[in-house]
């Protein structure tokens, strides 16, 4: 009798132990990059939300968060234990117990996301899955692991953060031929802003041998690319006038202050502005969709 109730006391604790370690995994401050950006894909064209969209809403939020965080922690590791600007739970129960349920967890999420875009019958949008996919597992896991491979790193991070997300929300009235010019713009910005995020971590990448694009191509390359992209976009994206284009002017300005002085402190507090300042203007842009066709 006692040995049970000691069994049933541990297995509660396993579960509330590996539940706990999933939601910090997931990094809550991501579960709501997914639905606004496929969100922002139905604004585009005014396409009503239906049962299935919802379906692939719901998935995008915290368990795809597993699935690409999930990956990234396993493969990333080791490393992790030597970096200094990262936190890893240096336990046995996270390297033996936890990593095995993790990829099990994150195969099940996989197939979840599959099952979604195939059921809709939508080539489109089994196209954006397979691409939200494949960059996400890639860019953290071997044997093309392109986040040692810039500008791959930067290339995958517009792919699984906006473009593969927007195509998504546009597949459901729209083809992968109609999605406007403007979002391919948007999925450089992101590149732009992912190489500017490699600043802040310059140092600590650089001690433990993770080549981002930063630390192969220096500081200020990553700063100017992010500038230029932020220019280029706002010039020819035709944004002026918009809170988008506010926001591009925004991110140049941040951009370029780092170009200048790129001190690793400062980069990460102005990458944090431009986080806010995107998670506003997608949620501006939800709301305004909201307001028109609800």
């Amino acid at each position: 009798m006692i040995q049970t109730v000691i069994s049933q006391h541990d297995l509660e604790f396993r579960v509330k132990f590996q539940a706990g370690l999933l939601i910090k995994t997931s990094r809550p401050l991501g579960w709501l990059i997914g639905p606004l950006v496929f969100l922002l894909g139905l604004t585009a064209f005014g396409i009503p939300l239906t049962i299935f969209a919802v379906f692939q809403i719901i998935l995008l939020s915290i368990p795809y968060c597993i699935l690409l965080y999930g990956t990234n922690d396993m493969y990333d590791y080791e490393a992790d234990k030597l970096n200094p600007r990262k936190s890893v739970p240096d336990t046995i129960e996270m390297e033996t117990d936890f990593f095995p349920f993790m990829r099990k967890v994150s195969v099940v999420v996989a197939i979840l996301l599959i099952a979604s875009a195939v059921i809709t019958l939508n080539l489109t949008n089994i196209f954006a899955m397979g691409l939200l996919l494949f960059f996400s597992y890639f860019y953290s896991a071997p044997p093309l692991r392109f986040k040692e491979r810039p500008p791959l790193d930067s290339v995958s991070n517009g792919i699984f953060y906006y473009y593969a997300p927007v195509l998504l929300g546009v597949s459901y009235g729209a083809t992968l031929l109609d999605i406007p010019v403007q979002a391919y713009f948007i999925t450089v910005c992101v590149m732009g802003i992912h190489s500017f995020s490699t600043v802040m971590d310059y140092s600590a990448d650089k001690q433990v041998g993770d080549r981002t694009f930063a630390v192969m191509f220096g500081k200020r390359v990553a700063s100017v690319f992010a500038v230029m992209v932020f220019i280029i976009t706002y010039i020819f994206a035709a944004f002026q006038g918009t809170i988008v284009g506010y926001f591009l002017i925004f991110c140049a300005v941040l951009s370029g202050i780092i170009t200048v002085m790129p001190s690793e402190k400062l980069a990460k507090y102005f990458l944090y502005s431009m986080g806010i300042g995107f998670g506003v203007v997608a949620v501006f842009e939800v709301l305004r969709y909201i307001a028109i066709f609800y």
